[in-house]
């Protein structure tokens, strides 16, 4: 009877830490989804608001009107903001690098376009980012015109 008792209970803490294992996976599962659906809701309200010339290669942000060219710059400096965290979360081991190989091609892409350099080299005269990025940034706009 003895023995039942300690393989019943055996069985029982085995079903619980398999049940709590479980439920830990799928709760950072649940909390990775929401973080990347919350980068990626960001990103859309950003582009969003870029005036729908952003992606030719004749852009000149300076021929924009002065209203326009204010906006697309604030939208341009979150833009940069959100790739700086991105990119500080993966160095940081916060972001697998799945997720960040997909992030990292979509700044590559959009730093290979004249509005972005631009921006870049305009936002970069009162705005610091941190060495890394800027490194990173000028790397891939110096890769993108080579």
């Amino acid at each position: 009877m003895e023995i039942v008792a300690v393989i019943i209970s055996t069985l029982t803490m085995i079903i619980t830490a398999v049940a709590l294992g479980f439920t830990v996976t799928s709760f950072k599962k649940q909390l990775q989804l929401n973080f990347f659906a919350d980068y990626t809701k960001r990103y859309q309200e950003i582009i969003l608001n870029f005036p729908e010339s952003i992606n030719e290669q004749d852009f000149d942000l300076e021929k924009l009107p002065e209203d326009q060219r204010d906006r697309t710059l604030r939208n341009m400096r979150a833009y940069f903001d959100l790739c700086s965290e991105e990119y500080f979360l993966w160095r940081e081991g916060n972001i697998d690098d799945k997720t960040w190989a997909e992030w990292e091609s979509g700044i590559k892409f959009a730093f290979s376009k004249p509005a972005f350099q631009q921006a870049w080299q305009r936002l970069r005269l009162d705005t610091i980012y941190y060495g890394e990025f800027t490194e990173f940034v000028n790397g891939a706009i110096y890769q993108e015109s080579t």
